[in-house]
């Protein structure tokens, strides 16, 4: 008799439990406004209202050859500036050092990371200490390219251990010839182009005239 019971109060329980877990599928992880499983529009949602921590730098570069030169770090937390209890610390001390005005001060050529620490939450921005272009010079002699083939431009900058990723090349008309990251022109079709090259840091430009022929 004991037994009998037993069973029947165990096949009410599964009954129940089944139903219960049926609830929540149907409802997807709701019984009734009670959320017992989060999904994953929900967890998105309450990603999206957590505060964020922002970082950002006035330059990611830094001179190695200018000590007076600074690089101020503004703070923010969705969109609004954070000046007090933000502390900040640099990954390498020997490339970038911050002073007493929370601003970066450089010391060798390299790459350090910044973070900044707030209310227990952290923020990084990269900056890169650098021996900057003092000037270039194209030393391309070919004025002339042909349709469908290449030129790699020959820049000269000084000093020699200048850094050089600060450059960008870009083309007058890209319908008539085309100019990568690393300076090499090809030709597209006939007419004349104008390819310049930028350094971002130095806010400067030098420019060469081609002529591309079939």
């Amino acid at each position: 008799m004991k037994n009998k019971k037993a069973l029947i109060i165990s096949i009410i329980v599964f009954i129940i439990v089944g139903v219960l877990a049926l609830l929540i599928v149907l409802n997807k992880g709701h019984i009734g406004s009670y959320a017992l499983v989060q999904t994953g529009e929900e967890s998105k949602k309450q990603e999206e209202i957590l505060p964020k921590l922002n970082l950002e730098l006035e330059n990611e570069y830094l001179s190695s050859k200018n000590k007076k030169e600074t690089v101020g770090m503004t703070v923010t937390i969705d969109g609004e500036t954070v000046t007090e209890g933000v502390t900040f610390k640099s990954s390498d001390e020997d490339i970038v050092k911050i002073n007493k005005d929370n601003e970066l001060v450089a010391v060798k050529d390299g790459k350090a990371t910044i973070t900044a620490n707030y209310d227990g939450m952290d923020a990084t921005a990269d900056v890169r200490v650098i021996t900057p272009i003092k000037s270039m010079t194209f030393t391309t002699t070919n004025s002339t390219i042909r349709v469908g083939k290449d030129l790699q431009m020959k820049l000269k900058v000084t000093p020699s251990d200048a850094y050089i990723d600060t450059l960008k090349y870009t083309s007058s008309d890209e319908e008539i010839a085309t100019v990568d990251p690393s300076g090499i022109v090809t030709g597209v079709a006939p007419g004349k182009v104008t390819i310049t090259v930028y350094d971002s840091y130095t806010d400067t430009e030098k420019s060469v005239n081609l002529t591309i022929r079939k």
